[in-house]
């Protein structure tokens, strides 16, 4: 490593640190660059965490809405899981598992998780719910 050069008016440009040239010249643009990918990267995760927790609560709006709509249905002779699937279709979910159960109904829910989560093979949002006349 070679020593540093005495500073002089016309060797360093005005960078000068105790007496010698500095040869910091430019870190300042890579640090820069690495914090905007640190903060590009954080805020990436933070919006991809929040689409997955509104997915989690349209998943439950759902799975309550299916259930109400499938115990209303089972209640006037119709049938449940029809009812439950369409109602769980309008609120982007689909219901994976549908039971009538005496005069109440149980269904389990999912929705897909949007952006990159989708893309990431991860699992969708399950909710389940129960909806019905205690016995």
């Amino acid at each position: 490593m070679t020593p540093p050069r005495p500073c002089d008016a016309g060797s360093c440009s005005g960078h000068c640190r105790a007496g010698s040239c500095s040869g910091d010249r430019g870190a300042g643009s890579v640090l820069l660059t690495a914090v905007v990918a640190v903060v590009l990267s954080a805020a990436t995760a933070a919006l991809a965490l929040s689409g997955a927790l509104v997915t989690r609560q349209r998943a439950d709006a759902a799975a309550d809405l299916a259930a109400l709509a499938g115990a209303q249905a089972l209640l006037r002779g119709g049938d449940a899981c029809v009812t439950a699937g369409r109602v769980a279709a309008v609120g982007r979910a689909r219901v994976v598992a549908c039971e009538p159960m005496g005069t109440s109904v149980y269904v389990v829910v999912e929705a897909a998780l949007p952006g990159v989560l989708g893309r990431l093979d991860m699992p969708p949002a399950r909710a389940r719910a129960r909806a019905g006349v205690p016995p």
